[in-house]
C-alpha cells in the first residue's frame, strides 16, 4: 500500500471517529431536560377578569349644544374652541337693533296708558260719591267705571307686551347654561339667524369632568357583570396611567354589531380622572368578576401543556433531570397568576421556560397561557368588533 492510501485512510477514520462524538454529544444534549427560567410560588391575590373595550362619553347633560331663538344677524361672538366658560357668560349676540326699536315704542305706550289709568282711578271715588248724592245720573257713574277697567287693562297690556320685548331681547345674548370648555363653534359674525321651528346651535359647551364609559361585554359574559364590580382600563394618549372606576349599571337593550350581541355597562369615571380624558376616546377595559386574597398562585407562565394535559415542572435536584412534574388541582384562574387548591406548596421553585428531554426548544404553555381559561369579553369599538376567543 502506497503512503498516499494510508494518508486517505487515516483522514477517514478521524472523520468517522469525530462524527460519532458529535453524534453522542448531540443525542445526549437532546436528551437532557434544562430550567431557563423560574419562578416561585407564592401567596397572592387572583382576580379573574373580563377583557372588553369601552368607549369615554360625555354625561347626559355635560354637552350642551347652545341655541339661538331670535332672528338676526349675529353681532358678536365672544368665544373660540377651548376656552373655558362659566355658567350664565356671554358667549354670542345677535343684533337686537329691531328689538330695542320695539321695544322703545313698547315702552312709550305703558307711558300713555299708565296715567290713564291712574286718572279714571283717582275720578271713580269722586262719581261714585255725586251719584250716591243724587247729584249726577248712573249711567255716568257706570261709563266712569268701564273707562276705569278698560284704562287698567290697557296699562297691563302695555306692560305685558314690554315684558315680551324684554324676553326676546334677552334671547340675543346667547349665554353658557353650564361651566365648562367650548368644544364646537358653529357660527360666524355676520351670520344671519333665523328662528323657526328648529333651534339653530350655535356654540358647544362641554363639562370636562362629567364622563362616563361604555363598555360592550358580550352576551356570552354579560351573566358576570354586575353593578358595583370593579374596573380598571386603559387609553393610548395615557399609556403609564391606569384609570378605575366601578360598574354603575348593565344596559338591558341589546346591541348588535356584526351579528354579535353585546349589552353596555356604563361606568362613571371620577371627575378627577376625567381631566385626563376626552370624549370618544377607546379604552382597554378589565372587569373584575372575581378576586381571591392571600391564596397559594402559581404564575401562569409555569403552566404546560404536555400530551393535552396541564403540567407545572417544580425544581428538584433530587430528580435525575432535577425537576418534578406535577398535575396541580387548580382554582381561580387569573391574568398573570391561578390559585393552586392541590398539588403545589408555597416556596416550590418551578419553571416559567423549560427545555424538555427530547426536545430542542423551550416548552410552550398553551396559547394564551398568561390568560385565564375564560373567554374575554367581545371587543367592540365604535365601529364593533367581533367576539373574543
Amino acid at each position: 500500500m502506497t503512503r498516499k492510501k494510508l494518508i486517505i485512510l487515516a483522514i477517514a477514520a478521524l472523520l468517522v471517529a469525530g462524527g460519532g462524538w458529535y453524534f453522542l454529544k448531540k443525542t445526549g444534549a437532546a436528551g437532557q431536560t434544562k430550567v431557563l427560567a423560574t419562578a416561585t410560588v407564592q401567596r397572592d391575590t387572583v382576580s379573574r377578569v373580563l377583557e372588553a373595550t369601552g368607549i369615554i362619553k360625555a354625561q347626559v347633560g355635560a354637552s350642551v349644544k347652545i341655541g339661538a331663538r331670535a332672528t338676526g344677524a349675529i353681532s358678536r361672538v365672544y368665544v373660540r374652541v377651548g376656552d373655558a366658560v362659566k355658567k350664565g357668560q356671554v358667549v354670542a349676540e345677535i343684533d337686537a337693533r329691531e328689538l330695542m326699536a320695539q321695544r322703545d315704542a313698547a315702552a312709550a305706550r305703558v307711558r300713555l296708558a299708565e296715567p290713564k289709568a291712574r286718572f279714571a282711578g283717582i275720578t271713580l271715588p269722586r262719581h261714585e260719591v255725586l251719584a250716591k248724592q243724587g247729584l249726577e245720573a248712573q249711567s255716568v257713574l257706570d261709563e266712569t267705571e268701564q273707562n276705569h277697567r278698560v284704562a287698567k287693562a290697557e296699562a297691563a297690556a302695555a306692560r305685558a307686551v314690554l315684558a315680551t320685548l324684554d324676553v326676546r331681547i334677552s334671547y340675543t345674548k346667547i349665554v353658557s347654561p353650564i361651566d365648562g370648555v367650548v368644544s364646537q363653534v358653529t357660527a360666524q359674525e355676520g351670520e344671519t339667524i333665523v328662528a323657526g321651528l328648529q333651534v339653530a346651535n350655535l356654540v358647544t359647551v362641554l363639562d370636562p369632568t362629567r364622563l362616563e364609559m361604555w363598555i360592550y361585554v358580550d352576551e356570552t359574559d354579560v351573566g358576570r357583570v354586575k353593578q358595583g364590580l370593579p374596573v380598571e382600563f386603559r387609553v393610548d394618549s395615557q399609556p403609564d396611567k391606569t384609570f378605575s372606576g366601578k360598574v354603575d349599571r348593565v344596559y338591558p337593550d341589546p346591541e348588535i354589531r356584526d351579528n354579535i350581541v353585546y349589552y353596555k355597562a356604563l361606568v362613571t369615571v371620577n371627575a378627577d380622572e376625567a381631566l385626563f380624558l376626552r370624549p370618544e376616546m377607546t379604552t382597554q377595559c378589565r372587569i373584575v368578576v372575581d378576586t381571591r386574597e392571600n391564596v397559594v398562585a402559581v404564575p401562569n407562565q409555569a403552566l404546560k401543556w404536555v400530551g393535552g394535559r396541564q403540567a407545572v415542572f417544580v425544581v428538584d435536584k433530587a430528580q435525575p433531570d432535577g425537576v418534578r412534574r406535577v398535575e396541580p388541582k387548580l382554582g381561580l384562574p387569573g391574568l398573570e397568576k391561578s390559585e393552586v387548591l392541590e398539588g403545589l406548596a408555597e416556596g416550590d421553585e418551578v419553571a416559567t421556560q423549560i427545555v424538555l428531554g427530547g426536545q430542542d426548544k423551550p416548552a410552550e404553555g398553551k396559547k394564551g397561557e398568561d390568560k385565564p381559561a375564560v373567554k374575554p369579553a367581545g371587543s367592540a369599538g365604535a365601529g364593533g368588533g367581533k367576539k373574543g376567543g
